[in-house]
């Protein structure tokens, strides 16, 4: 059982590892070439970019641990080439992991980005990188079991989306890079080693110490291609993650996930948790003539705890977030055309030390959007985010028939017109509406809990950060002090920039 066990630890890491290794191409070449343009100031040009590139993600039950995405560098969709960002760690966020032995050690990572622009070399794009600087998986597991600890070093993501004025003959053509790499890796490994299994072959290519890494690389990825995601007691699953990209007539993107590491923190087999590490995503497109989208579209936004600087203990959220495309979602029968996307149920849970612990249920989240270019510098588009039901049991209570609406038109050289739309079924408290008659944005509901006899609110649209380019909005908020909780429900912001 323990060479078992030993074998599957050391597979599915160094697969992942190497097969990441594998990917790394002479594609980015070209964006390396054209990389010493972006120094100099942003200047405007006709593609829209945009980044997001980060080193740790943690999502439990389909709900991300926000509070625990580290170095994370984030470029919203913008038209201009020349703009970077490097974003390093700032914290140890393996600490916070919800596992029960500390088999997962990472050290602090760096996010990178940058659009670029090489009118010599006809190239434009977008690239951003991740690099982590050590990985080590392995330890003690409960009845003194101990598995081998595979380290790694070095491990980077990389995605770049470009524009190739040059290519197909000189019409141009959209293309995409991705690639995973490592600096070193190595394993340790004291068990009973069967000369002529895969974990021996496994060992021979990896403590070779005078081969170059590159034919390391080369070996690991020929013994391991055809091993997938590993289940490995006492913690979950560990797996190569993904390198994808694709090019498109008007568009192209690329993204690299390094590694995913499944954990099941729950003896009753309940929702696993995702630890995503280094992560690069990036998109070019064109078509952007009149501006470009700025949205964002979610369920939930839960906030727990409060370290007296303003700061939350613990943000979770997002839900399956959706964004419009910053060119926009295209049109039919010269219409803009509505995207919308649905999720049946999810729950979340919010902990802060010393209070009562508070279970959130949503049904049925739906994301509605769309986004035109229009003539003349003009653009409109629509973000909506429904939910049919926030139920939090504990309390008894039940907010249904949640939406937030809001519709953008620019036109040139004024303010970006705005109109908001907030509305609410009904609040229900064991079962009796606590709606008032004549409910209306910015009201507030009082009521107190029967859980911890506290006095709790309801705000009702709630409109935030709106400037010269848009506007957001938020549903309701529920302010719960007695769970040092607040959940803002029905999230959607909308913005079209110029540049």
């Amino acid at each position: 059982m323990k060479k078992s066990l030993h074998k599957a630890i050391a597979v599915s890491a160094v697969c992942a590892a190497g097969l990441a290794g594998a990917l790394t191409t002479n594609a980015s070449a070209v964006a390396g070439e054209s990389s010493a343009a972006s120094s100099s100031a942003p200047r405007l040009t006709n593609f829209g970019y945009n980044a997001n590139v980060f080193g740790t993600k943690v999502v439990i039950g389909g709900v991300e641990l926000k509070t625990l995405r580290d170095a994370n560098a984030a470029q919203p969709c913008t038209r201009l080439a020349g703009l970077s960002d490097v974003v390093g760690s700032i914290a140890d966020v393996t600490k916070f992991l919800p596992i029960a032995n500390e088999l997962i050690h990472i050290s602090p990572s760096t996010s990178e980005y940058q659009t670029y622009q090489d009118k010599a070399l006809g190239v434009s794009g977008v690239k951003g990188i991740n690099t982590i600087a050590d990985i080590a998986i392995g330890g003690e597991l409960v009845d003194d079991v101990k598995i081998p600890t595979i380290k790694i070093e070095g491990l980077q993501s990389i995605a770049d989306s470009f524009y190739d004025a040059k290519a197909n003959g000189g019409k141009g053509a959209f293309g995409h890079q991705e690639s995973f790499g490592f600096g070193d890796i190595s394993i340790d490994y004291s068990g009973t080693i069967v000369d002529g299994t895969p974990l021996a072959d496994l060992l021979d290519i990896v403590n070779d110490t005078v081969a170059p890494i590159t034919e390391v690389v080369d070996q690991l990825v020929q013994l391991l291609s055809t091993v997938g995601v590993i289940e490995i007691p006492g913690l979950g699953s560990i797996g190569l993650g993904s390198a994808t990209g694709n090019a498109f007539d008007n568009s192209a993107n690329a993204e690299a996930y390094a590694l995913k590491i499944a954990v099941n923190p729950t003896e009753d087999g309940g929702d696993k948790t995702l630890l995503q590490l280094g992560r690069a995503h990036t998109r070019i497109s064109r078509g952007v003539e009149s501006g470009v989208f700025r949205s964002q579209m979610m369920g939930l936004d839960l906030f727990a705890g409060n370290e007296g600087d303003g700061e939350s203990l613990l943000h979770m959220g997002g839900i399956s977030q959706q964004s419009i495309p910053c060119e926009g979602t295209g049109t039919v029968d010269g219409k803009a055309k509505t995207v919308t996307k649905s999720i049946n149920h999810t729950s979340i849970l919010g902990i802060v030390p010393g209070l009562p612990s508070l279970i959130a249920d949503l049904e049925n989240i739906e994301y509605k959007y769309s986004g035109q270019q229009l003539s003349k510098g003009r653009a409109k588009s629509v973000v909506e985010s429904n939910l049919g039901a926030l139920n939090i049991p504990a309390i008894g209570l039940s907010i249904t028939g949640i939406t937030s609406k809001i519709n953008l038109l620019k036109t040139p050289n004024r303010p970006v017109q705005t109109k908001v739309t907030s509305t609410v079924g009904d609040i229900l408290l064991n079962g009796e509406s606590i709606l008032p008659e004549g409910f209306k944005v910015g009201d507030i509901v009082e009521f107190i809990d029967s859980i911890t006899g506290q006095t709790n609110l309801i705000t009702f649209g709630k409109t935030f950060r709106k400037n010269y380019h848009g506007v957001g909005v938020k549903a309701i908020s529920v302010n719960l002090p007695g769970f040092g909780s607040l959940l803002d429900v029905g999230y959607a912001a909308g913005r079209i920039y110029p540049r």
